[in-house]
Protein backbone atom coordinates (compact mmCIF):
# COMPACT_ATOMS: atom_id res chain seq x y z
CA UNK A 1 0.00 0.00 0.00
CA UNK A 2 1.54 3.22 -0.86
CA UNK A 3 1.46 5.79 2.10
CA UNK A 4 3.11 9.37 0.21
CA UNK A 5 0.64 11.57 0.07
CA UNK A 6 2.75 14.13 -1.44
CA UNK A 7 1.22 17.10 -4.22
CA UNK A 8 2.33 14.30 -7.19
CA UNK A 9 0.09 12.06 -6.24
CA UNK A 10 -2.92 11.82 -3.94
CA UNK A 11 -3.40 7.86 -3.75
CA UNK A 12 -3.58 6.80 -0.68
CA UNK A 13 -4.75 9.93 0.70
CA UNK A 14 -7.82 10.06 3.12
CA UNK A 15 -11.00 11.96 1.85
CA UNK A 16 -12.43 13.51 5.01
CA UNK A 17 -15.83 14.81 6.02
CA UNK A 18 -15.75 17.26 8.19
CA UNK A 19 -18.21 17.33 11.28
CA UNK A 20 -19.20 20.21 13.86
CA UNK A 21 -20.87 19.97 17.20
CA UNK A 22 -22.07 21.66 19.66
CA UNK A 23 -22.77 21.93 23.51
CA UNK A 24 -24.78 24.61 24.16
CA UNK A 25 -24.64 24.77 28.43
CA UNK A 26 -26.83 26.81 30.86
CA UNK A 27 -25.77 26.13 34.40
CA UNK A 28 -25.62 22.06 34.88
CA UNK A 29 -27.89 21.85 32.04
CA UNK A 30 -27.01 20.62 28.34
CA UNK A 31 -29.21 21.00 25.19
CA UNK A 32 -29.43 17.53 23.62
CA UNK A 33 -31.75 16.55 20.66
CA UNK A 34 -33.28 13.20 20.14
CA UNK A 35 -32.69 12.77 16.50
CA UNK A 36 -35.52 12.09 13.92
CA UNK A 37 -32.97 11.46 11.09
CA UNK A 38 -30.41 9.28 10.20
CA UNK A 39 -27.53 9.01 11.22
CA UNK A 40 -27.74 8.52 14.90
CA UNK A 41 -32.24 7.74 14.64
CA UNK A 42 -34.11 7.73 18.20
CA UNK A 43 -30.40 8.67 19.95
CA UNK A 44 -29.78 11.26 21.93
CA UNK A 45 -26.75 14.28 21.16
CA UNK A 46 -25.93 17.59 21.14
CA UNK A 47 -26.90 19.45 17.82
CA UNK A 48 -24.58 19.28 14.90
CA UNK A 49 -24.00 18.32 11.14
CA UNK A 50 -21.12 18.85 8.21
CA UNK A 51 -19.57 21.31 6.98
CA UNK A 52 -21.20 22.52 3.71
CA UNK A 53 -18.68 23.51 1.21
CA UNK A 54 -17.56 27.67 1.77
CA UNK A 55 -17.92 27.81 5.13
CA UNK A 56 -15.85 27.75 8.20
CA UNK A 57 -16.35 25.36 10.90
CA UNK A 58 -17.48 28.15 13.35
CA UNK A 59 -19.84 29.26 10.53
CA UNK A 60 -21.03 25.69 10.38
CA UNK A 61 -22.11 25.57 13.72
CA UNK A 62 -24.03 28.78 14.17
CA UNK A 63 -26.11 27.23 11.02
CA UNK A 64 -26.56 23.59 12.29
CA UNK A 65 -27.46 24.91 15.60
CA UNK A 66 -29.71 27.55 14.16
CA UNK A 67 -31.84 24.90 12.27
CA UNK A 68 -31.97 22.39 15.04
CA UNK A 69 -32.78 24.00 17.69
CA UNK A 70 -33.76 27.58 16.75
CA UNK A 71 -30.64 29.21 19.08
CA UNK A 72 -28.26 31.41 17.51
CA UNK A 73 -24.89 31.38 18.90
CA UNK A 74 -22.91 34.74 19.99
CA UNK A 75 -19.72 32.98 21.03
CA UNK A 76 -18.08 29.42 21.64
CA UNK A 77 -14.50 27.88 22.36
CA UNK A 78 -13.32 25.25 21.04
CA UNK A 79 -13.41 22.07 22.81
CA UNK A 80 -11.72 19.45 20.83
CA UNK A 81 -11.76 17.02 18.15
CA UNK A 82 -12.50 12.86 17.01
CA UNK A 83 -11.31 11.49 14.38
CA UNK A 84 -13.02 8.60 13.27
CA UNK A 85 -11.38 5.77 10.85
CA UNK A 86 -13.73 3.09 9.52
CA UNK A 87 -12.48 -0.30 8.19
CA UNK A 88 -12.05 -0.38 4.43
CA UNK A 89 -13.86 2.96 3.57
CA UNK A 90 -12.26 5.64 1.65
CA UNK A 91 -14.50 8.41 3.77
CA UNK A 92 -12.73 9.01 7.18
CA UNK A 93 -14.30 11.76 9.55
CA UNK A 94 -13.27 14.58 11.66
CA UNK A 95 -15.69 16.17 14.10
CA UNK A 96 -14.80 19.27 15.64
CA UNK A 97 -16.28 19.91 19.01
CA UNK A 98 -17.78 23.41 20.48
CA UNK A 99 -19.08 24.64 23.66
CA UNK A 100 -21.03 27.71 23.95
CA UNK A 101 -22.36 29.89 27.18
CA UNK A 102 -23.47 32.84 24.98
CA UNK A 103 -26.21 32.59 22.70
CA UNK A 104 -30.34 33.71 22.16
CA UNK A 105 -33.02 32.29 21.97
CA UNK A 106 -35.14 29.53 23.53
CA UNK A 107 -35.04 26.15 21.92
CA UNK A 108 -37.38 24.47 19.84
CA UNK A 109 -38.05 20.82 18.34
CA UNK A 110 -37.35 20.88 14.71
CA UNK A 111 -37.16 18.53 11.74
CA UNK A 112 -33.86 17.35 12.56
CA UNK A 113 -35.29 16.04 16.46
CA UNK A 114 -37.18 17.30 19.39
CA UNK A 115 -34.94 19.32 22.23
CA UNK A 116 -34.92 19.09 25.23
CA UNK A 117 -32.43 20.56 28.15
CA UNK A 118 -31.20 17.98 30.37
CA UNK A 119 -28.97 17.92 33.51
CA UNK A 120 -25.37 17.19 32.30
CA UNK A 121 -24.60 14.43 35.10
CA UNK A 122 -28.22 12.85 34.31
CA UNK A 123 -27.56 12.74 31.05
CA UNK A 124 -24.69 10.10 31.95
CA UNK A 125 -27.45 7.77 32.81
CA UNK A 126 -29.89 7.87 29.77
CA UNK A 127 -30.16 4.74 27.31
CA UNK A 128 -30.93 6.21 24.42
CA UNK A 129 -27.27 8.51 24.71
CA UNK A 130 -25.10 8.29 21.49
CA UNK A 131 -22.21 6.50 22.97
CA UNK A 132 -19.60 9.14 21.92
CA UNK A 133 -21.68 11.81 23.52
CA UNK A 134 -21.01 9.71 26.61
CA UNK A 135 -17.12 8.95 25.54
CA UNK A 136 -16.71 12.90 25.35
CA UNK A 137 -18.91 14.70 28.50
CA UNK A 138 -15.60 13.87 31.18
CA UNK A 139 -13.52 16.29 28.92
CA UNK A 140 -15.73 18.64 27.58
CA UNK A 141 -18.78 19.17 29.74
CA UNK A 142 -16.06 18.87 32.61
CA UNK A 143 -13.72 21.35 31.96
CA UNK A 144 -11.20 19.13 30.29
CA UNK A 145 -10.58 20.47 26.73
CA UNK A 146 -9.57 20.77 24.34
CA UNK A 147 -9.47 16.86 23.61
CA UNK A 148 -7.98 15.41 21.35
CA UNK A 149 -9.11 12.00 20.20
CA UNK A 150 -9.06 9.15 17.67
CA UNK A 151 -11.14 5.84 16.99
CA UNK A 152 -10.78 2.92 14.98
CA UNK A 153 -14.28 1.14 13.79
CA UNK A 154 -13.60 -2.12 12.82
CA UNK A 155 -15.44 -4.22 9.85
CA UNK A 156 -17.65 -6.08 12.52
CA UNK A 157 -18.34 -2.12 14.44
CA UNK A 158 -16.28 -2.80 17.06
CA UNK A 159 -14.67 0.31 18.16
CA UNK A 160 -11.61 1.45 19.53
CA UNK A 161 -11.18 4.53 21.18
CA UNK A 162 -8.31 7.04 22.07
CA UNK A 163 -9.28 10.34 23.99
CA UNK A 164 -6.78 12.69 25.43
CA UNK A 165 -6.87 15.54 27.58
CA UNK A 166 -4.81 19.16 27.68
CA UNK A 167 -1.14 18.32 28.06
CA UNK A 168 -1.76 14.53 27.13
CA UNK A 169 0.48 13.85 24.26
CA UNK A 170 1.41 10.32 23.86
CA UNK A 171 2.67 8.67 20.79
CA UNK A 172 0.97 6.36 18.66
CA UNK A 173 1.96 3.03 18.42
CA UNK A 174 3.45 2.51 14.31
CA UNK A 175 0.56 0.56 12.55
Amino acid sequence: MERGCGMESWKGCAYTALIVFGYLVRGNKVLIVRRANDPYKGQRTVPGGRKQRDETLREALVREIEEETGCRVRSMEYAGMLHAIVEGRDMEYLSVYFISRDFDGEPRDSEEGTVEWMDIDESLTMEDMHPIYLRLVPYILKGNYPMEGAMRISADDASEYMLFGPGEHPAPEAR
